[in-house]
Formats: structure tokens, C-alpha cells, sequence
């Protein structure tokens, strides 16, 4: 189960609090279940230079009912190139800029927005580009992780998930 990868990075943590984080990843899980539709997600974690966001992120996505494109489980962050993006065509586009609020990333998008082909992206004409914040989302301590993994669900399967951090942890962004 990759959830217990995800719980056992967390330092400092009671077994009590471990037990309801597991618990709520369950609830993911159990969910997913009967969910054949995994789409393809890419997390952007810098604009400039664009970079795809690696390390825990890929095992969150595929946790929260995603298919991670452009780096797997584990690896590093890595700068890429645009005809990347273009290449891989996600079906869901996450931009999640490393300390920076949904606001501030919004006065950065327009990096993104001026990208050759960018309204060609099939996440850009099915309305799937959001944007969250990047001042919670890499916070891994504590509930911090799974709360970054609901926001994700809530983003990739909306049909299945809401928690209520849309609006406060992450939005929709449209063209």
C-alpha cells in the first residue's frame, strides 16, 4: 500500500496521530477502489525554469487518483523543457510553485499562459489547470502530508473527493 510509504517519512509523530492519518488515507483508498479512470497529472513546482515537482509528490498523486507524468516515485525534481509538457499532453495540469500562495503564483502564471501551444494542452481545453498553494502544500509534518494528498484527490477526482480546501488550498484556474 503506497499510503504507508507516505505515513512513515513523518517524523516526530504519535502512534495516535499516525493511526488517524492512516485512517484518512484509507478513506482515499477505499474510494479509489472502484475508480478505473486514473488521469495523467502534471505538478509544476517552478515556472521559471519550469520544473516538474518530484520527490513525494508523483506517490501523492497516484495516491490521490492520478497517474503522475514526466517523473516517477521518488525522484528528484527536475528542470524539463516545454515540448515536454506538450509531449506528454496531461490530462490535469497542477501548479503548485514551492512557497508561494495562490495569489502570488497567480501574478506568476502569466510564464506559463505564454507558452507556445499551451492552449492546446488537453488539461487546457478540458478546464483542468489549477492552481494550489505552495506555502501549505510542501509542508510534510504531521497532517500537513495528508492534507496536501486530499487536496490533490479533490483536484484529480472531484466526483469522488471534497474536503473543502478549494478556494483556501487550491483553485480552478480557467484561460
Amino acid at each position: 500500500m503506497p499510503a504507508n510509504n507516505i505515513i512513515y517519512q513523518l517524523s516526530n509523530i504519535t502512534q495516535q496521530s499516525l493511526e488517524e492519518l492512516q485512517e484518512r488515507l484509507d478513506i482515499i483508498e477505499h474510494k479509489l477502489k472502484f475508480i478505473d479512470k486514473k488521469p495523467t497529472v502534471a505538478c509544476l513546482e517552478w515556472l521559471d525554469p519550469l520544473t516538474i515537482a518530484g520527490n513525494l509528490l508523483p506517490e501523492m498523486v497516484t495516491i490521490a487518483g492520478g497517474t503522475p507524468v514526466l517523473v516517477a516515485a521518488g525522484e528528484q525534481s527536475l528542470a524539463i523543457d516545454w515540448q515536454d509538457i506538450q509531449q506528454a499532453d496531461p490530462e490535469i495540469l497542477v501548479v503548485i510553485v514551492r512557497g508561494l500562495s495562490v495569489e502570488r503564483t497567480m501574478r506568476e502564471i502569466g510564464l506559463l499562459l505564454q507558452q507556445p501551444g499551451f492552449a492546446d494542452l488537453q488539461a487546457i481545453k478540458n478546464k483542468r489547470l489549477y492552481i494550489a498553494d505552495g506555502e501549505q502544500f510542501f509542508y510534510y509534518n504531521n497532517a500537513g502530508i495528508v492534507d496536501s494528498i486530499e487536496m490533490l484527490a479533490e483536484i484529480i477526482q472531484p466526483k469522488q473527493f471534497i474536503f473543502g480546501n478549494e478556494g483556501e488550498g487550491w483553485i480552478k484556474f480557467e484561460v
